[in-house]
């Protein structure tokens, strides 16, 4: 997958909620659509949680460990979005200038590929200790069943993606592959706690 810029999804995620908070109001149609979206990514990741058959008292220790594991993520976004905010000044300034025609400089442009470098760094290095620690207090939870039924739907992803050495991944790096692509999903945690309503 091609890495984002850490400044341009943070950007992006900014334009939209100022595009949002200067709408008025979002079209009846537009929201029913959304609707229909989130509803069928929950779909997709129903097809994964049920194989796993989660008892009500797993789900019940998952949840505590996954809540945890976002609030770690969400402070490393807060750390990334603090660093941008001591150069905020300085780009108004320069977005000010740009105005007006003038390039911004090379030291301001430097200044930001190297915020750009090192909050990428931290969020590759922070969201790999996450899914590390989740993984390695999650394991006990699950049944042999159910890791092998992690293993397997990983493998099948990687296979998709036309991994090559699909066959020699190990277990612990399959289990770390669904732990950050399915557990640590946003939709993740509010589908655990409706299927916590209904499991046995």
């Amino acid at each position: 997958m091609k890495r984002k810029s850490f400044i341009m999804a943070l950007l992006a995620a900014c334009l939209t909620l100022t595009t949002w908070a200067q709408t008025p109001k979002v079209p009846e149609p537009v929201q029913k659509a959304n609707e229909v979206l989130t509803a069928l990514a929950d779909i997709d990741m129903l097809l994964v949680f049920t194989p796993l058959k989660l008892s009500k008292e797993q789900i019940g220790k998952m949840k505590p460990l996954l809540e945890q594991a976002q609030a770690e993520l969400l402070r490393m976004e807060e750390r990334n979005a603090q660093a941008l905010l001591q150069m905020r000044e300085e780009i108004l300034a320069a977005r000010n200038e740009a105005l007006k025609g003038k390039t911004p400089s090379e030291e301001l442009r430097k200044k930001l590929r190297e915020a750009d470098s090192a909050a990428v760094q931290l969020r590759i290095k922070t969201v790999d200790q996450v899914v590390r620690s989740l993984w390695t207090k999650l394991e006990g939870v699950f049944s042999d069943t159910q890791k092998q039924t992690i293993y397997n739907w990983s493998r099948e992803q990687m296979r998709a993606a036309r991994r090559p050495d699909v066959d020699k991944v190990s277990k612990q790096e399959l289990a770390q592959f669904f732990t950050q692509e399915v557990l640590l999903a946003p939709r993740a945690l509010p589908l655990l706690e409706e299927l916590q309503k209904v499991a046995e």
